[in-house]
């Protein structure tokens, strides 16, 4: 009876620990977002205009996770409003999905927090006919500035 109780209790904590460990890890990164803010999306990419895309503005939340590491991930969920003035799009027929590489999403979490463009290391941004967005954009530890960006040779837009 003693070692069944013994066993018994083993597992226990052995359980205890696997399901706290996880949760532990993730205790430590920070949840933060922004609500209700306005940002600029591309809604097609053309050959008729020298930027060699199409914009709109779009009302957006997100969500930022930022490890202890200082490396991050948001989630953006937004909607078309109105075409941008200066290379006014509309929403696409078809869907639109666009993954990018360094220097070309910038963070609107950290434009508020810092007043500084800094740029995601990679993005994925999804725009459908009914106008809804959606962007997630992975940032490393210390993400590159606009002059960072140009200095490596992939300036920022």
């Amino acid at each position: 009876m003693r070692t069944r109780l013994l066993a018994t209790v083993a597992g226990l904590t052995t359980a205890t620990a696997l399901i706290a460990a996880p949760t532990a890890a993730f205790a430590k990164a920070s949840v933060d977002g922004l609500e209700g803010f306005e940002t600029v999306v591309p809604t097609a990419f053309v050959d008729d205009n020298p930027a060699g895309v199409e914009l709109m503005f779009a009302e957006c939340d997100m969500q930022r996770v930022e490890k202890p590491d200082g490396s991050a991930v948001e989630h953006y969920q937004c909607q078309l409003t109105r075409p941008f003035v200066e290379l006014p799009g509309t929403p696409p027929e078809r869907a639109l999905v666009d993954r990018a590489g360094q220097c070309i999403w910038y963070s609107d979490y950290l434009l508020d927090k810092t007043g500084e463009f800094l740029y995601a290391e990679t993005s994925r941004l999804t725009v459908t006919p009914s106008g809804k967005v959606s962007v997630t954009a992975i940032y490393p530890p210390n993400p590159l500035s606009g002059a960072e960006c140009d200095d490596i040779g992939t300036p920022a837009p």
